[in-house]
């Protein structure tokens, strides 16, 4: 027989009633309330790993990403023709891949280099022209060296500023400074402060560098290069006991030609006879232009193509060119004295010669045209039954145009040298600035090609001082940049 416990029934009971004393609404909360726990649980555990996923999805997408945090230029700016274009990456790079995949257009010929691994810095081989915008792209796949690359393309655009002028100054005193100055604005800056001060000098074709001859207490001269850009100067010859000047720049920038002149020991002059030397400035180490060793060198030039460089050899005498790819070089005879100038395809070379006047007058300067491929040597200057006095020319860059200072000989002489823009090809010459008051030199020819800056001087005043003048090619419009100042020329 079965017993029950007493507390059984009770609690059975107990329990029941508790149950069924309660309200539906109260009893159906129960088991909804605790499945709405575990929902929100649930639901939070799967947003954190949703939340986790999308971070290491991030994480991984940015190391596969690269990105150009800052470019030289503002997406879309202004810029001085001699600055380089710099594009800094959020990645070291891999730098084939990166140089592959900058474009710049119009098209410019240039060179990459790397401040670091994650700057790419292109510079141009030449001075930019002013007014011409330029766009800059760096397509996509551009990679790193972790292997991300760049979504691109990034691409922005720049506009080159005017350029502006160099000169020496004051033309007044025994020792002159270089002076850099805005003609837009009339801002003029000295860029030199030497005790002694400045020979000569020549702005480099990238447009960054000034070469110029700085003399010292003892009558000698080096060569210093001056930075636009940085304001960094240093020394790249150590001539003792000599003069160095006359600077030329090879057309990429990276050497330099020059004229070195022994002093006499006894009068402290340079009264001995120059030759033509070279100096690079990634060593610093100066070499003689010509193999001969006994060959001389004055006023020497470097072709734009970077394949001849001549000198005036007064044991010719006359013009010594020299090959740099091997070739048999030249010598052309010519008294005047300068090496000339080259055409911009590197092919013909202008010189001067001295041409004897009718019925024994005395001698005034002409130009030849030298052209190597030909082997042909043409004058260039003169008119039927009007004699020319041709001197101090320039290409613009058609190469069949030169810009040249001239005297006519017949009845519209003047005493100084005017300026006539001559064509090659059917030998007229048409008057650019005509004004018999005033002699005019130094010319020179800006990037563009538009614009010529020279330098004049008053005749028959005898404490005039030189000026330095503009001239708009296009339109003829001058204005006047500096007085008492000479010997000028363009810097970007």
């Amino acid at each position: 027989m079965s017993r029950s416990l007493p507390g059984d029934g009770f609690t059975k009971r107990a329990r029941v009633g508790t149950l069924r004393g309660m309200s539906e609404a109260t009893q159906s909360t129960i088991p909804r309330r605790t499945w709405s726990r575990r929902t929100v649980a649930l639901a939070a555990v799967a947003a954190l790993i949703l939340a986790l996923i999308g971070i290491r999805l991030a994480v991984v997408a940015a190391r596969r990403s690269v990105s150009i945090e800052q470019n030289g230029v503002a997406p879309v700016g202004e810029a001085r023709g001699n600055e380089p274009v710099r594009v800094r990456f959020s990645r070291e790079m891999d730098r084939a891949s990166a140089e592959a995949r900058f474009r710049i257009a119009p098209d410019v010929p240039g060179e990459f280099t790397w401040s670091d691994d994650r700057t790419l810095v292109f510079t141009p081989q030449r001075a930019l022209p002013a007014g011409q915008t330029y766009t800059v792209t760096i397509d996509s796949g551009a990679a790193a060296r972790n292997g991300a690359t760049l979504d691109g393309p990034f691409t922005w655009q720049f506009a080159v500023l005017p350029p502006r002028v160099v000169y020496l100054a004051p033309a007044s005193e025994l020792r002159q400074q270089l002076v850099l100055a805005d003609p837009a604005t009339g801002a003029a800056e000295p860029l030199t402060s030497t005790d002694e001060g400045v020979l000569d000098y020549a702005v480099s074709p990238n447009g960054r560098l000034i070469a110029y001859a700085q003399e010292a207490d003892d009558h000698s001269a080096d060569l210093w290069v001056l930075d636009l850009l940085s304001g960094e100067r240093w020394p790249i010859t150590d001539c003792v006991g000599a003069v160095c000047h006359n600077p030329a720049w090879s057309p990429d920038s990276r050497q330099i030609a020059y004229e070195r002149a022994e002093l006499d020991p006894g009068r402290g002059t340079g009264t001995g006879a120059s030759r033509a030397w070279i100096v690079d400035l990634a060593t610093l180490q100066p070499r003689l232009m010509f193999e001969d060793e006994q060959a001389l060198g004055a006023n020497p030039v470097w072709s734009p193509d970077g394949a001849r460089v001549a000198a005036f050899d007064a044991t010719i005498p006359g013009v010594r060119v020299r090959d740099l790819d091997g070739g048999p070089g030249a010598q052309i005879e010519s008294l005047e004295g300068a090496a000339g100038i080259f055409s911009p395809d590197g092919d013909r070379l202008l010189i001067p010669v001295l041409v004897r006047g009718a019925l024994g007058e005395a001698f005034y300067t002409q130009l030849d045209l030298i052209d190597f491929a030909r082997g042909e040597r043409t004058r260039v200057s003169g008119e039927e039954d009007a004699p020319v006095e041709d001197a101090g020319a320039v290409w613009l860059p058609d190469g069949d145009t030169l810009i040249v200072l001239r005297r006519y000989l017949d009845d519209r002489f003047t005493q100084g040298r005017q300026i006539y823009r001559l064509d090659l090809v059917s030998g007229e010459a048409e008057p650019l600035v005509v004004d018999a008051e005033y002699a005019h030199s130094a010319i020179s020819l800006d990037p563009s090609g538009t614009r010529l800056v020279y330098q004049r001087f008053p005749i028959g005043q005898p404490d005039a001082q030189p000026e330095i003048w503009t001239l708009d090619l296009s339109t003829g419009e001058r204005a006047l940049v500096a007085s008492d100042a000479f010997l000028p020329a363009w810097a970007p």
